[in-house]
């Protein structure tokens, strides 16, 4: 079981229906409405329409499922929702292939226009959605029969970690979930089968190493917080999806993402709660609008360039380690605001009135332009336009033994600027990290384009401002 093999299948698939669909639309045109079955093959594919036949139209479709999110989850796909996925874009694609390409297309009546259209909306619908049924049958069968399975370790030894290994272990129709074993925990009860129990917490890199571990279900005696974040925190590196059972759904903030797995709902604790649609096209109008502000700012990058390197000693840029999305660092850029060697080896905050802050640069953190390169971090895929601030790793240990919630930032991208930049601005010590936390909290839970929009309308409002330090 293999995820990029199985989603190269749907694409494959999307790819020869959407061939197959235009086929059999251009062909019923020619026979519905010039009522004549041509004797020449060829003349169903003339030369205008040969590229636009291979490539542009498969192309369009294969954008339009991307954007849409299809692609994101390939295995224990929801086969209502993959329907009512199907039957959306399938609708919105074909219409607006058929304005961009169709409307001028001369006809004796413009009922013809509406018989194009359901024809090839049916088309499109049901023969897309019969290829993917196909395949999301067969995986769906594969996986309640216990053919493919996500290797599975229950944290925990209680009452509890028996209960949700009972139940998936005995479910008629299986989820998917292969336990291989529980792992141990400080002050919990044993109620498990002793050799099943594979170690304890501070073997956890050993145990994801040889067992091949893709989830993870906390299912402690012990509303834990400090536990649970830490394991939450570990199991980014490796991208295992952490869950956990309800009863410690108290631990969290509210609108964390409950999957449903029949008699027993789990929390999910490490995926975004955007939707997929929303995620992908973030990730797109990230690259865009970075990659234009780039270009079209490219003056004010060079004047600000030759301003930074003949006010004071030093390099133009500021490169510093940070910790970003899975907890992987990153070096993150900035204009340099700073005397050089200000912290002589040591962390240090920034400060409103800080001494080895140059004039020049005071100028730039006043309206953030020294945060302009981060653009470029934004392209790489280190950050986003909108997300959390990034921190480095020394203050994000002091943080989180204030306050464990704050990994879960990590399963997002950082931003280059953040509700809690915008409704609390910088912090000059841990304290006022930990009360910015609280907004970046909610961000994260609730995350969508529209919030992600009034953060950057109210970014702009400061940058204007001159409030930026």
């Amino acid at each position: 079981m293999n995820k990029k093999t199985q989603t190269a299948k749907y694409i494959i698939t999307d790819l020869l229906t959407a061939l197959i669909v235009w086929v059999l639309f251009y062909c019923f045109r020619l026979i519905e409405f010039d009522k004549v079955l041509p004797k020449n093959v060829l003349a169903y594919f003339p030369m205008y329409n040969f590229l636009l036949l291979l490539f542009f139209v498969p192309f369009f479709w294969f954008v339009l499922y991307y954007v849409s999110g299809y692609y994101n989850q390939v295995f224990r796909k929801s086969r209502l929702s993959e329907l009512m996925s199907t039957f959306i874009c399938s609708f919105f694609g074909c219409l607006f292939l058929f304005f961009l390409l169709l409307l001028d297309d001369p006809v004796e009546s413009y009922t013809h226009y509406y018989i194009s259209f359901i024809c090839f909306f049916s088309l499109q619908f049901f023969i897309t959605y019969a290829g993917r049924l196909l395949l999301t049958q067969s995986a769906t069968k594969k996986i309640h029969n216990r053919i493919w399975g996500f290797n599975t370790l229950v944290v925990g030894t209680g009452k509890n970690a028996k209960r949700i290994a009972d139940e998936l272990n005995q479910m008629r129709l299986s989820l998917g979930n292969n336990i291989i074993g529980f792992l141990m925990v400080d002050n919990q009860p044993i109620k498990v089968d002793e050799d099943k129990i594979v170690g304890t917490w501070q073997d956890f890199d050993q145990i994801v190493s040889k067992h091949n571990v893709q989830e993870i279900i906390i299912a402690t005696e012990k509303n834990d917080n400090r536990l649970i974040f830490n394991m939450l925190n570990d199991s980014y590196k490796y991208r295992i999806e952490v869950k956990m059972i309800p009863q410690l759904r108290e631990i969290v903030k509210s609108g964390i993402r409950m999957t449903t797995i029949y008699a027993t709902p789990l929390i999910s604790l490490s995926h975004s709660e955007m939707p997929y649609w929303q995620q992908n096209i973030k990730r797109i109008a990230d690259v865009v609008a970075s990659a234009l502000v780039m270009i079209l700012l490219s003056p004010v990058f060079l004047y600000i360039s030759l301003k930074v390197k003949l006010s004071s000693h030093g390099s133009v840029f500021y490169s510093q380690e940070r910790i970003g999305k899975f907890g992987e660092p990153f070096n993150i850029l900035k204009f340099r605001t700073m005397k050089v060697d200000s912290e002589n080896g040591h962390p240090l905050l920034a400060s409103e009135n800080d001494p080895r802050i140059t004039p020049f640069g005071r100028k730039l953190r006043k309206y953030r332009l020294d945060e302009l390169p981060q653009f470029w971090n934004v392209i790489k895929g280190n950050m986003s336009l909108v997300g959390y601030r990034p921190e480095r790793r020394y203050f994000i240990n002091q943080i989180t033994k204030k306050s464990p919630h704050y990994y879960l930032l990590q399963k997002i991208r950082p931003g280059i600027t953040s509700w809690g930049m915008v409704k609390y601005g910088y912090a000059d010590h841990v304290d006022k990290m930990v009360e910015r936390l609280e907004y970046d909290i909610i961000y994260v839970e609730n995350q969508s384009l529209l919030i992600d929009l009034k953060i950057l309308i109210y970014t702009f409002k400061i940058i204007f401002s001159g409030r930026g330090i």
